[in-house]
């Protein structure tokens, strides 16, 4: 049973580094995707 529970937490660590890794590459996209709209709305409304 020991030998079982490094391999479980070796997986559970595995998971959620993946899921933090997700979740920096979504954040990113998006972040990305609202600044290309940010200056593109800058570009269409003329400065007064």
């Amino acid at each position: 049973m020991e030998d079982y529970l490094g391999f479980i937490e070796f997986f559970v660590v595995l998971l959620f580094a993946g899921a933090w890794a997700i979740l920096e590459w979504q954040g990113r996209r998006l972040d990305r995707a609202k600044a290309e709209r940010e200056a593109k709305s800058q570009t269409e409304t003329p400065a007064a």
